[in-house]
Parts: C-alpha cells; sequence; structure tokens
C-alpha cells in the first residue's frame, strides 16, 4: 500500500482500532497489514501499535465469538431433513404433467427412459412421487 494513501488518511485515525478497521476496509487490506505498515512508515510508534494491535485482537475475537453464536442460532433454526424432494418434483412439473405422463407410461404410450426425464425422477421412485401426487 503506498505510503500517499496512508498519508491520506491522516493521523487521527490511529486513535482507536475501529477508525483504523474502517479505513483498512477502505482500501481493502486488514487491520493489522494497515497498522504495521504504519508503524514501518514511523506513522506511529511502537507502544501506539500495540494499543492498537491489542484492540484489534480484542475486537477479531468478539466478532468470532458473535459469529459462533450466530452460527449456532441458524442450526437451531433449520429443520432437520431437508424438503421432501418428490414434492418439490411434482411443484416443479406441475400436477396435471406428472399425472399425464405417469399415465402415458403406465398405459404403455411412453417408455420408462422417457418419463424418467421428463419428470426428472427415477422410474423405480414413480410410486414415491405418486404418493405425493395422489396422497
Amino acid at each position: 500500500m503506498p505510503y500517499e494513501i496512508i498519508i491520506g488518511f491522516g493521523s487521527d485515525i490511529y486513535q482507536h482500532s475501529k477508525m483504523v478497521f474502517k479505513a483498512s476496509r477502505q482500501l481493502g487490506v486488514s487491520s493489522f497489514a494497515m497498522l504495521v505498515r504504519a508503524l514501518n512508515l514511523r506513522l506511529i510508534s511502537t507502544p501506539v501499535y500495540q494499543r492498537l494491535k491489542n484492540q484489534a485482537d480484542t475486537d477479531y475475537t468478539e466478532f468470532l465469538k458473535r459469529e459462533a453464536e450466530k452460527k449456532v442460532k441458524n442450526k437451531e433454526k433449520e429443520k432437520p431433513g431437508g424438503p421432501n424432494y418428490f414434492l418439490l418434483q411434482l411443484n416443479r412439473n406441475s400436477r396435471l404433467f406428472t399425472q399425464t405422463v405417469l399415465d402415458a407410461f403406465h398405459g404403455g404410450n411412453i417408455e420408462a427412459t422417457l418419463a424418467s426425464n421428463l419428470l426428472n425422477v427415477q422410474v423405480n421412485k414413480f410410486q414415491k412421487l405418486e404418493a405425493q401426487l395422489y396422497g
């Protein structure tokens, strides 16, 4: 990151780690990279660097805890097993189309492979699809 870009933010961003974070996001770099660069360019002193780095570490740890809590909440909300595949296929294909294809298959008017391709269901699973259709 060029010297001019870091200077352009001014020294006031090095007052708190949240201000460094905001500036680093604008540049597309991490807070830590920006702090190291500022230290190397002697824009901040070593004690200021240490203080900001510790604040950034603490902020990051809190962020990880919040993300873990969100993940746990999302897992609790999820239903186990997901939706019924055959019901989804029935809704995608429409009930009338599905019934027409199955009737043509059972009547011998179309082959099993064609019916399977049209309905996107394996032939040996037609009974489960019919259970959703008529059940």
